[in-house]
């Protein structure tokens, strides 16, 4: 997988284009690259993606792979899940999607994320009024910090990220990429919670790298007596970085993503409530 943009490199918040040509040209390469990763997850997985395992939660059964990628900056590490979910079942519906893991993203990770202790918004903008990616609607381009505590006696850690909605125009499809940015020690955001004003590297705070691309897609009925089908596709590499050895770091990753599907139908059936 050669990519430009979807790796877990961070590249400075400086550098990433703010408005007119430059920023069209960059997220049209942004969407299509994460488009084309994305659509390189099926069932059961094909070269260069690993089967890892595949077993049921509460709502579905989820599927994780993997897979080395070489860059030339080192090499890293991804893992990647797919489920599918009936419509209807569980009193699910695309809207649930559409409205809690693509809409208010971020701040709806805060709810639901097992480890997510804090989520801010950085004092940035990204005029979108003059941009357009053939097929596909900009819903937002945000820069958010993701912060994550961590076991005794770890440090908590601090995902910088640049956060790209974006909704396909001509079917029920969005994907939902966040990119590693770097950003100073300085940096200041707004508590999504609290709407208090922060810093968003704290003393004691590890900062780490993530790279992720959501894919959700509806998927009309197969037969005249079937159900319409929502495919749900994570793809994600990333580094806690401080003393947490990537080996360690690897063991686990599956597992967590696994656990995600669950944490976030919960968090949909609370909302039904």
């Amino acid at each position: 997988m050669s990519s430009k943009y979807i790796k877990s490199i961070p590249v400075s918040v400086d550098a990433i284009p703010k408005s007119g040509a430059e920023m069209a040209t960059y997220l049209n390469d942004v969407v299509m690259e994460a488009h084309t990763l994305i659509n390189t997850l099926v069932s059961p997985p094909k070269d260069p993606w690993s089967f890892n395992f595949k077993k049921s939660n509460k709502y579905a059964e989820v599927e994780v792979t993997s897979r080395n990628n070489h860059l030339d900056e080192g090499r890293e590490y991804w893992f990647a899940r797919r489920s599918i979910h009936e419509v209807g079942g569980e009193n699910l519906m695309w809207d649930d999607f559409l409205n809690l893991l693509f809409h208010g993203h971020s701040e709806n990770e805060r709810e639901y994320g097992p480890s997510v202790s804090r989520v801010d918004k950085l004092s940035l903008e990204w005029d979108l009024s003059a941009v357009s990616v053939p097929g596909w609607e900009l819903v937002q381009v945000a820069a958010y910090a993701i912060h994550h505590h961590l076991p005794w006696p770890l440090n908590a850690r601090v995902f910088p990220i640049l956060l790209i909605l974006a909704k396909a125009v001509d079917r029920k499809e969005f994907m939902v990429i966040s990119l590693p940015i770097g950003i100073s020690t300085e940096t200041t955001g707004t508590n999504t919670e609290t709407q208090q004003s922060v810093k968003i590297i704290g003393p004691k705070t590890t900062v780490g790298q993530y790279v992720a691309v959501e894919r959700v897609i509806y998927e009309e009925p197969q037969t005249e007596a079937g159900k319409p089908n929502v495919v749900w596709s994570m793809a994600t590499a990333s580094d806690a970085s401080g003393n947490l050895p990537m080996a360690l770091q690897r063991r686990v990753i599956g597992s967590s993503i696994f656990a995600d599907v669950e944490a976030f139908l919960d968090y949909v059936k609370k909302n039904k409530a």
